[in-house]
């Protein structure tokens, strides 16, 4: 018995290695994702289809209709979806103008869905193929049971079978930097297929996790021009990692996709994270690879009120929604870095940091602390105490915009955030890790030069200083914090005012800090 067992193991443990994996590939938003002419769409689907018959990996191509009657070529335009079946691979149901579910009433995004198969459904049935498959446009399935419940009931009497995702690879965004940076195609197409090699490899590992194996995985692409040029390579890549490519329907043969799915935020995720939510989360997903330079980054203004000290607290927050989408869908919690501005600087005269940081997953608030109203500083014996009550003021300030944030966005990481300042901004970041260094993870002052750095305390310091002031007495400590100075810099440098060079030097430096490399 014991040597059945072993023998078992070892088979199990062989076929890990030694047994391809199976993959459904789904490519959504025919004839395009992006509106173009029918010449330039049809050599974006010839490429893809090219690639796919290359590698002989059977696909579906899901139809948004309206995007066929764009520019007046729907006839050409309709060749294109001729062409999938032409090359053997089949059409499925995307909705006729991608909306969202969630928040449409349940009866117009049905109408939506038969207008969708009017032009794709014929095709097919004139091919003598059946048409079956639904995508949900976004992945959004319903924010409520009754929805989803209602909805699917629909789709089961209209015969369609739900097509699920479990591998995303972000293209839609790789495909956005494209449009945005034309000049550098071959840089952007070798990150999108580095960033795909991690992707499998973090769903592999969370399909492990809540299965005990791989499962038969359905991967989301988009007709989009990235793809058009990667998909060959895309191909490549998944077969050497040890896949082969089936069709949608053996795909959905595996028991893993009649596994309960209780997620119902409308950000659209993964079903191994729908599974993994509705199990009790077993993976870390805060550890979803992420593309760098993502352009997504949303920011948004508002205004504070502090009853207390009837005192108004102008914020800016920037965040990548990508990550402020998974946030909300509990996924993770967003890390937060705050930025204090530098004397007679504005809080919005940071974006180049601020925009850096959110595409690295972190929700950005930087605080206007001095505002038009304020007394000027009372003149002291020293810097140091004619600052200090405006230091005072800045680290009031902060609190209550953590307090505040735990209200308006309840999905961010506010145990210890990370604190950046300029100036007097830096001073008053000093002066808060001092006074609450159990709600600081690190502290990074650009040139400031009056508050001493609490090294005491043992956080991790950046200081980068100018090359024309000094340090006031006893401000700059012998060990505890890590000093660069940046030879060409002027305070005003180290804000949007600073040249492009410099802006990406201090952008570097913090991100290096921040990941540990210093």
């Amino acid at each position: 018995m014991k040597f059945l067992t072993i023998l078992f193991t070892f088979l199990v443990f062989l076929c890990e290695f030694a047994c391809a994996h199976e993959i459904a590939v789904t490519l959504d938003d025919l004839p395009g994702a992006q509106d173009g002419s029918a010449e330039n769409l049809r050599e974006i689907n010839e490429r893809i289809l090219e690639a796919l018959k290359k590698y002989q990996a059977p696909a579906i191509g899901f139809v948004n209709e309206e995007k066929l009657y764009s520019k007046g070529q729907a006839k050409e335009k309709i060749a294109i979806l001729q062409s999938w079946i032409d090359y053997g691979q089949p059409l499925g149901n995307h909705t006729y103008s991608h909306p969202f579910l969630s928040s449409s009433k349940l009866e117009e995004f049905e109408a939506d869905v038969l207008k969708g198969a009017i032009v794709s459904k014929k095709l097919m049935n004139d091919a003598g193929l059946e048409y079956i498959y639904f995508r949900h446009p976004y992945l959004d399935t319903g924010t409520t049971k009754e929805m989803r419940s209602s909805f699917e009931a629909f789709l089961k009497k209209e015969g369609y079978v739900i097509a699920p995702v479990t591998v995303d690879t972000d293209d839609w965004k790789f495909n956005q930097q494209l449009f945005e940076n034309p000049e550098d195609k071959e840089k952007i197409i070798q990150k999108y297929l580095e960033h795909t090699k991690k992707k499998f490899a973090f769903y592999e590992k969370a399909s492990k996790e809540i299965f005990g194996r791989i499962i038969r995985h359905i991967w989301i692409l988009h007709v989009n021009l990235i793809n058009s040029y990667a998909m060959e390579d895309l191909l490549k890549i998944v077969h050497e990692i040890g896949y082969d490519f089936i069709t949608l329907d053996k795909a959905l043969e595996d028991e893993a996709y009649s596994e309960p799915d209780n997620y119902y935020p409308p950000f659209g995720i993964s079903w191994l994270y729908r599974w993994d939510f509705t199990r009790g989360k077993v993976v870390d997903w805060s550890q979803d690879p992420e593309p760098d330079d993502n352009p997504f980054i949303k920011a948004k203004s508002l205004t504070l009120f502090d009853k207390a000290r009837s005192r108004s607290i102008p914020i800016e927050l920037y965040g990548r929604r990508e990550s402020q989408a998974k946030a909300k869908a509990g996924l993770l919690k967003l890390p937060v870095v705050i930025i204090n501005h530098g004397d007679t600087l504005k809080n919005t005269e940071y974006s180049f940091i601020a925009n850096s940081l959110a595409t690295q997953g972190y929700l950005i608030v930087s605080i206007q602390h001095q505002l038009l109203e304020d007394p000027s500083p009372v003149e002291r014996k020293t810097v140091f105490e004619t600052r200090k009550p405006e230091w005072e003021q800045g680290v009031k300030n902060i609190l209550f915009t953590l307090s505040e944030l735990k209200k308006i966005e309840p999905n961010l990481d506010l145990e210890k955030v990370t604190l950046i300042g300029h100036s007097t901004g830096g001073d008053i970041s000093m002066l808060f890790a001092s006074h609450h260094p159990d709600l600081v993870a690190k502290v990074i002052s650009l040139d400031s030069l009056s508050y001493p750095f609490p090294t005491a305390n043992r956080m991790p310091i950046l200081f980068l200083r100018g090359n024309d002031r000094k340090a006031d007495e006893g401000v700059l400590p012998e060990s505890g914090a890590t000093i660069i100075t940046l030879k060409s810099a002027q305070p005003v440098d180290m804000c949007d005012r600073g040249s492009e060079k410099m802006k990406q030097e201090i952008n570097e430096v913090i991100l290096k800090f921040l990941r540990g490399q210093l």
